[in-house]
This record gives C-alpha cells, structure tokens and sequence, in this order.
C-alpha cells in the first residue's frame, strides 16, 4: 500500500486491561460547573460534527457549566487512543472499529451515544466507471482517510458480506474530502470513500458523482469514554449529552439551517461552511442520519442494532467472540440527560 497524502498514524491499535462501568449519575443540571471537556473529532471539522459544534457556538455547554475544548485527529482510531490515553474525555469513532478495538483488545472505553445510526460513509466514483456495489470493487484502487480505522472496516465488512475478498482492493489513503475526486478523474483511484459532507459537496461540484451509502448494519458513529472517568465524573458526561441532545434536534427539528450555520460559522472553521446553499443540504443529510431510527432515538445505542452488529462482524470473523452487546455501551448517562 502507498500514500497519496502523509500519515502520522497508519495501524492504530487500541489495547489495555478490560474494565466494566458503573455509572453513579449524582448531580442535577449545573453539577458540572466548572469543568473543563475535552472532544475529539476523527477529521478536520465538518459539519458531519455539527451537533458538537452547534452546541459549543449556541452557548449549551456553557449553559451545563462545561468549559467546551473541540479538537481533530486523524483518523476515527487516533480519535479513540486519546481518549484512552487521557487526552480527551470523549471521541467520535466508528461503531465498527470500537467493537472490534473493545471485543478483540479489550480496549477501556464504552459507548456513551450513537450520534450516526446509520454509517456516514459513501463510495464514491464517477458515471463513467460506477461502482454499484461491492461486486464493482475488486481490482480497484480505493482511497480512505485511514487505515485500520473505521472506513476500512466498513468496506471490508460490505466486501465480505457481498462474497468478496477485502484484500482484493489496493487501499490508500487520501484526504476524506470532496477535491480527492480528482484522483477518480486523473485514474489515480477507482473510487474513495467519503462521508455525508465530502459526498455532498462533491456531487454539488461536479455533474459526474456517483454515490453508494454504505450501510452495513453497524451503529455508524458513537461517542465514546473511559468508564473509570464515567464513574469519577458521572455529571460532566450527562451534561455534554444534555446539550448535544439539545443542539441534535434543534438541528433536526428547525425549519432556519441557515441560522443555525451562521452561528457555527460564527466560532469555528468548518470546511465548506462558506456556501450556504451546499452546507445547508449537507447538515440537513446528517441530521436525516441521527433521526434515522425515529426521534425518540436520537443519540440512543439502540439493543437491536448492537445484537445485529456482533452477530454479523462475528459471523464474517472479524471479532474472535461474541460478548453480550449490552456490555459495550450504557444509555443511562442519556436516560438523565433528557429525563
């Protein structure tokens, strides 16, 4: 495999001691005063994360007496080792590339919310040579912003659930980012794989976009924490999920995006912010994503789809077991939170 933009972490591997959770949720709203949070998305900003960025622009953390710190990694596993290593207090990571990391390495973290039911992920090719599904895939060169991260196992999941091969696919990495369609276009890649905002804004730019959601069952996107701080610091968790949740169907519910863009403009420098017209579609398709599995389940690890996903990332043998699902998330931080 070779690069096509550099690299400061090619093969994360999350690993420590197992840990259980008990969650001693003390404190009413305030209880956080004073505290310093610290979130870490995958990537650069987009407005993929817009539900934190909102909240953080519209004042809501600041209102749960958290004093908000929003940083990126590079890559949704980079993401998870800060998290681990203290660094962070919650990271965005894909829901198959936590359950791999908590079930085969016995990495301490859990799952606090599924901010994406659905995965955000698109393969993106042109019209001239589509890729339809995972039957199209094998012999191409497929870009990805990480290896050994969430995209990867997304694809490797769909190509072995279709009855291909993942290894035949030349993966690289490139940026996760509407101007990597050039690449398509040049014949550098047969396809890459974007999330909701890159595919958007590259079928806004160019006529010949073609797009495929990959939805693979897995919970899309989740937030995740170490359950020793969970146990230390109950409050400060409720109250970032108390204005996440709030931010999420404001953004989900509100008939202005406009408004609601202008303000996250207002604080933060979000690739693509600058086009009105293009971002309000692009947050309008995340939002559809956190709502996808009804309104009352909006940040919600949902029972079924974590039973589905270890039955299935199992089954292709990409865990070694199949713990009880429940043990990998916890849904009573959000059960105070919007009590």
């Amino acid at each position: 495999m070779r690069d096509l933009i550099p690299t400061i972490d090619r093969r994360a591997f999350l690993g420590g001691t197992a840990a259980g959770v008990a969650v001693l949720l003390s404190g009413g709203p305030g209880a956080a005063q004073g505290k310093t949070f610290r979130f870490i998305t995958p990537f650069n900003l987009s407005l993929s994360f817009a539900a934190v960025l909102y909240a953080d622009a519209a004042g809501y953390y600041t209102d749960e007496g958290l004093d908000m710190q929003i940083e990126s990694a590079n890559g949704a596993a980079m993401a998870a080792q800060m998290v681990l290593a203290d660094q962070m207090d919650v990271g965005r990571t894909g829901g198959t590339n936590y359950i791999v990391s908590r079930v085969d390495n016995s990495a301490p973290l859990i799952s606090i919310a599924t901010i994406a039911q659905l995965s955000p992920f698109f393969i993106i090719s042109s019209d001239e040579n589509p890729v339809t599904g995972v039957q199209d895939m094998p012999g191409r060169t497929v870009g990805m912003a990480s290896l050994g991260g969430s995209m990867e196992g997304t694809l490797d999941l769909l190509m072995m659930a279709g009855g291909q091969d993942p290894s035949s696919v030349n993966k690289v990495k490139v940026a996760d980012s509407a101007a990597s369609f050039a690449l398509i276009e040049a014949g550098r890649a047969g396809a890459f794989i974007g999330n909701t905002s890159s595919m958007i804004k590259a079928k806004e730019a160019r006529p010949n976009v073609h797009a495929v959601p990959m939805d693979d069952g897995m919970p899309g996107q989740v937030y995740v924490a170490r359950p020793d701080d969970i146990e230390a610091n109950p409050d400060k968790y409720v109250a970032f999920l108390r204005a996440t949740h709030k931010a999420a169907l404001e953004i989900a519910t509100t008939q202005d995006l406009g408004a609601i863009i202008d303000k996250i403009a207002s604080v933060h420098e979000v690739n693509g912010i600058d086009d009105p017209e293009t971002a309000k579609i692009d947050l309008a398709t995340n939002a559809e994503n956190w709502m996808a599995k009804g309104k009352e389940n909006l940040l919600r690890n949902i029972p079924e789809v974590w039973d589905q996903a270890i039955e299935r990332l199992h089954e292709a043998g990409m865990i070694k077991t199949a713990p009880d699902a429940s043990t990998l998330y916890t849904n009573d931080l959000l059960d105070k939170a919007i009590a």
